[in-house]
C-alpha cells in the first residue's frame, strides 16, 4: 500500500531537482558561518526567505509572481550587505520567473531583477569605496535571457501536449468513423445479399407446386448465394475488394430480375475511368438505390442510367413505382441507407438528388466529379 504523506516539499516532478537547489544554500550558509551572529543574521533571514520562496513558487501558481520578487529581492540582500559574489543566486529566481503565465508578468519581472540587481552592484562599490566592477554584467545579461527560453521551453512542452491530445482525439474519431463506415458498408452488401436470398426463396415458394425443376435450380442459387455471403463480408471488411460499376450493374439486374421488375440501363459502365474509391462508392449507392426499388417501390420497371457531364458522372436510378410521396419518405428522413448514401458522396464532392417523375416513380441522380479528368487538366 502506497503511504501518502501529509506534506512534500516539491512537486513530484521537480522533486529531485529540487532538493539538489536546496543544497546548494549551503554554500551561502558557509560562507555566513565564517562570521560573528551578528554580522551574519540577515545572511541567515535571506537565505531562508529564498528557499521558502523558491519552494512555494513551485506549488503556487496563484502567488508565483509575488514569490518571483520575493527571491529576487533577497539575492539582491545577500549582494549588497554581504558580497556582489551572492548575486549568482538569481538563478534560483528564474525558475520562478520562467514559469509565471504570461509574458507581460515575465518582462516585469526581469525588468526588476535586471535594476535590483545593477542598483545593487552599484551600491555595493559605493559603500566599500572602490571601483565599479562590471565582472557580473554577463551573468546579468544570461539571467535576463534564461527567463525567456524556459517560458519558450514551457509553451512547447504545452504545445506538444495538446498535439499529442489531438492526435489522440483524431485517432478516437477516425476510428468511430472505421466503425460506421464498415457499419454502412455491411448494411449494404449483406442487405444486398439477403434481400436476393429472401426473394429467390420466395420464388422457390411460388415454383415448388408448379415447376419443381426450376425450384430446385433457384434453392441451389440460394446456396451458391449464401456461401458467398461470409466471403463477401470478409472482403469488404478487409477492403480487399475493389468494386467495379459494371459488375454492380449486372448484380443490379439479377436482383431485380429475381424481383419480377424490368431492367434497362443507358450507358457503358466499362468506359468509366475514375479513382477506386469514387468507383466503390458508386457502386454502393447504386447497390443500396436498386435495393431500396426492390424494397419499397412496387415497381414493374427500373432504368439505371450513367453518363458524363461537365466533368462529372452522373448515375441516374428511375423506377415507375409509388414514388416518393407515395412512400412516405422525403430527403433528410430517409433511412440509413439512404443516409450512408449521402455520406459517402461528400466524401468525395457528391450529390444526391430525389425527384418525382410524372404521376408516379421516383428519380435518383447521383453525380460525382470526374477526379481523374480533372487531375489530367490541371496537369495541363
Amino acid at each position: 500500500m502506497k503511504i501518502r504523506l501529509p506534506f512534500r516539499f516539491f512537486p513530484e516532478k521537480f522533486k529531485h531537482f529540487g532538493f539538489i537547489w536546496v543544497i546548494n544554500l549551503t554554500i551561502p550558509l558557509y560562507y555566513l558561518l565564517q562570521m560573528p551572529f551578528h554580522a551574519a543574521w540577515i545572511g541567515y533571514v535571506s537565505v531562508a526567505i529564498l528557499a521558502f520562496a523558491f519552494r512555494q513558487a513551485l506549488w503556487d501558481r496563484e502567488r508565483r509572481f509575488v514569490y518571483a520578487l520575493v527571491q529576487i529581492t533577497s539575492v539582491a540582500v545577500l549582494g549588497y550587505v554581504y558580497t556582489p559574489s551572492f548575486l549568482y543566486f538569481g538563478f534560483y529566481c528564474i525558475m520562478a520567473i520562467g514559469m509565471l503565465s504570461t509574458v507581460r508578468k515575465v518582462s516585469f519581472a526581469v525588468a526588476y531583477m535586471v535594476a535590483a540587481f545593477g542598483l545593487t552592484i552599484y551600491l555595493f562599490y559605493e559603500k566599500v569605496g572602490e571601483a565599479l566592477q562590471f565582472d557580473f554584467v554577463p551573468t546579468l545579461i544570461i539571467l535576463a535571457v534564461l527567463p525567456f527560453a524556459m517560458r519558450s521551453q514551457r509553451k512547447a512542452e504545452e504545445l506538444r501536449k495538446q498535439l499529442r491530445h489531438a492526435n489522440d482525439e483524431i485517432e478516437r474519431l477516425i476510428k468511430n468513423e472505421e466503425r460506421q463506415r464498415i457499419a454502412r458498408d455491411l448494411h449494404d452488401t449483406l442487405g444486398h445479399t439477403l434481400s436476393l436470398i429472401t426473394l429467390k426463396g420466395e420464388l422457390v415458394e411460388r415454383l415448388i407446386p408448379h415447376d419443381p425443376e426450376r425450384a430446385v435450380q433457384e434453392a441451389r442459387d440460394i446456396q451458391t448465394t449464401s456461401r458467398t455471403v461470409l466471403k463477401q463480408v470478409r472482403e469488404l471488411i478487409s477492403d480487399m475488394r475493389a468494386v467495379h460499376l459494371a459488375d454492380e450493374l449486372r448484380q443490379a439486374g439479377e436482383i431485380l430480375s429475381s424481383a419480377g421488375i424490368g431492367f434497362e440501363t443507358a450507358g457503358d459502365a466499362e468506359r468509366i475511368r475514375t479513382t477506386p474509391v469514387v468507383m466503390n462508392i458508386l457502386s454502393m449507392c447504386l447497390r443500396e438505390a436498386v435495393t431500396n426499388v426492390v424494397k419499397h417501390s412496387r415497381a414493374k420497371h427500373c432504368k439505371v442510367e450513367l453518363m458524363e457531364k461537365s466533368g462529372s458522372y452522373v448515375l441516374k436510378v428511375h423506377d415507375d413505382g409509388v414514388g416518393i410521396d407515395g412512400a412516405g419518405s422525403k430527403l433528410g428522413q430517409t433511412g440509413s441507407g439512404l443516409l450512408g448514401m449521402k455520406e459517402r458522396l461528400s466524401l468525395i464532392e457528391g450529390t444526391l438528388e430525389f425527384s418525382k417523375q410524372e404521376e408516379t416513380g421516383t428519380m435518383l441522380t447521383i453525380t460525382v466529379p470526374n477526379v481523374v479528368k480533372r487531375q489530367q487538366t490541371e496537369g495541363n
